[in-house]
């Protein structure tokens, strides 16, 4: 297993560390995870249209409760869910949460995974009217951030369709010197603001493996 202190001394100054959790991590121990140097969390809230992860409410509280910079996150459904009826679960989450539009990070997490029927246009449209609708109605004119890997953005969502470079980039490339930011951040002259470096991380709270990411400060 990896182990966070070997990621520590990877870490450039100018990065933060952090981790992105789901029910998958089980019983999280915030405070020694924020005794183990990890500052930023983002925790799986919702999927599609219905569904909550049953740890959300317990991860977010428990980040917020030792001092995390948190976010959370939203798994994309490109065919099963309309984008209007993911915008009502993830606003009432939100809103049973506290949380708080511009302190907060919300994203988007798109993946081939339970989208596999969707054509790379059904993903574009889906994913740019929920995009418009999350940045309309719930935070303020921001955009969402999304979270995708270079391969899937490419291939598998019509990119071109649509300017999505105002939403902030996590991406997903492990075990890479850099990551590759696709063009459609790149054209724009942009960034990642988190990368998810790892899917093997070890991190005291955490009893089992866990997503390590970076962040730019």
């Amino acid at each position: 297993m990896e182990k966070l202190m070997s990621c520590e001394q990877q870490t450039p100054t100018a990065h933060a560390r952090g981790i992105d959790v789901s029910r998958w991590q089980g019983e999280i121990d915030w405070r020694r995870v924020a005794s183990a140097g990890v500052t930023h969390a983002i925790v799986k809230m919702t999927e599609g249209g219905t569904y909550t992860d049953p740890r959300f409410a317990t991860n977010f509280a428990g980040m917020l409760a030792h001092g995390l910079t948190a976010g959370v996150y939203h798994y994309f459904r490109a065919l099963s869910s309309t984008p209007g009826e993911q915008l009502g679960n993830i606003r009432q989450r939100l809103c049973e949460a506290n949380f708080e539009v511009g302190k907060h990070i919300l994203a988007i997490d798109v993946e081939t995974s339970r989208n596999e029927e969707a054509s790379p246009d059904q993903m574009a449209d889906a994913l740019h009217e929920l995009v418009t609708l999350l940045s309309t109605q719930v935070l303020d004119g921001a955009h969402p951030y999304i979270y995708t890997s270079p391969s899937i953005w490419a291939d598998r969502v019509a990119w071109r369709k649509y300017d999505f470079s105002p939403c902030p980039l996590w991406i997903a490339h492990w075990d890479a010197k850099q990551p590759t930011v696709p063009e459609t951040w790149r054209s724009h002259g942009k960034s990642w603001h988190w990368w998810q470096h790892s899917s093997k991380g070890q991190v005291d709270g955490i009893q089992v493996a866990v997503d390590l990411d970076w962040i730019k400060r």
